[in-house]
């Protein structure tokens, strides 16, 4: 049995689906306001009551998170599965890891933490494209994520955002109208730093990194400019309803577009990744789910970051499986050849 927190939400529906399209025929999906699912156990449960989160997970192999906010909730679910040795994956929860305790008197279970879009392939997809270089210098990240959020979700996003941890460089300023390869209009990029990058940088010993959000609209960048000097909740709702003035009228998407510099057999060498994805929930539980199919068959128990925990070839293998709706091409130059060939220009 596998049981998914949160599942009735826009993840952890997905989470469920994909689990069923890949032969999972045991799924318990749980939430505050149950519904049917005609394939799964449905079921009512509370993740911020012990009791409550306790009696989902009996009989459960695995348990999949993806209860929103998951700043606020993941490490009161972490703490109590793993000291039950239930194995998790969290699709957040990336603070966890260094918080848990071991269980006494138990084996250790295996946790992942951070196996969603981002966090999660934002780190998971560098480390696989740079796999065939001898050298990596340089990394370039350009994420674009043109969707609505549910307050939940609105609350992780601006937790990422917002919590940058202290630079050892000055980070390079916002761009606008900047045109980038596969993006439909021209964005706003704006830099940033998080753990998840930093640890992507000194992983791959690279000489520098640039990560960017790629923000199609003017009405979210306005609320993320605003959201650091406004209380929380009023954030949270700039955030909401800033996407769903960009988004509407539109269909929603997602772009992940990334360029290495390396070296491979004495030859400088630039690739570049093109993600394409329909929408951000379907993307981190395309992450998400994979990284419990992974799970599932690790010999060892595994406790950490999904990106720097998983068997990236393996995984890989489990993502790009067909009926999940993403796509992801390869290229062997970097987007300026690439917006050269699309008539565009940085």
């Amino acid at each position: 049995m596998i049981g998914i927190l949160g599942g009735f939400g826009a993840v952890g529906s997905e989470v469920a689906r994909i689990l069923h399209q890949w032969g999972e025929t045991s799924l318990r999906v749980g939430g505050r306001h149950p519904q049917p699912v005609a394939w799964a156990q449905s079921c009512y449960v509370d993740v911020s009551d012990e009791e409550s989160l306790m009696a989902f997970a009996t009989d459960c192999r695995l348990i999949v998170n993806c209860a929103a906010p998951s700043a606020r909730l993941s490490q009161q679910v972490a703490n109590r599965l793993h000291a039950a040795g239930i194995p998790l994956v969290d699709a957040g929860g990336i603070d966890c890891p260094a918080a848990l305790k071991p269980p006494v008197g138990r084996h250790p279970g295996s946790a992942l933490f951070a196996a969603g879009a981002l966090p999660g392939l934002s780190g998971i997809l560098p480390v696989w494209l740079a796999r065939t270089l001898d050298r990596v210098d340089v990394l370039h990240c350009w994420f674009g994520v043109f969707d609505r959020f549910t307050p939940g979700g609105a609350e992780d996003y601006l937790e990422g955002v917002l919590r940058t941890p202290a630079s050892q460089h000055t980070l390079p300023r916002r761009q606008s109208n900047v045109i980038l390869p596969f993006f439909p209009r021209p964005v706003l990029l704006q830099p940033y730093e998080d753990e998840e990058s930093l640890r992507v940088t000194e992983q791959l010993a690279l000489r520098y990194s640039r990560w960017y959000l790629a923000l199609d609209g003017e009405h979210l960048a306005r609320a993320l400019e605003t959201a650091r000097v406004l209380p929380r909740e009023a954030a949270i709702q700039a955030v909401v309803e800033g996407a769903t003035l960009d988004v509407a009228g539109r269909h929603a998407w997602v772009n992940f577009l990334i360029q290495v510099d390396g070296v491979r057999q004495g030859t400088s060498t630039t690739l570049t990744l093109l993600l394409r994805a329909p929408g951000i929930a379907q993307l981190t539980a395309a992450c998400a789910a994979a990284c419990a199919k992974w799970l599932l068959k690790s010999p060892e128990p595994v406790l950490g970051l999904a990106a720097e925990c998983i068997d990236i070839e393996a995984f890989m293998l489990l993502f790009c499986q067909e009926q999940i709706g993403i796509d992801i091409e390869l290229f062997d130059r970097g987007i300026e050849h690439l917006n050269e060939m699309s008539g565009g220009a940085l």
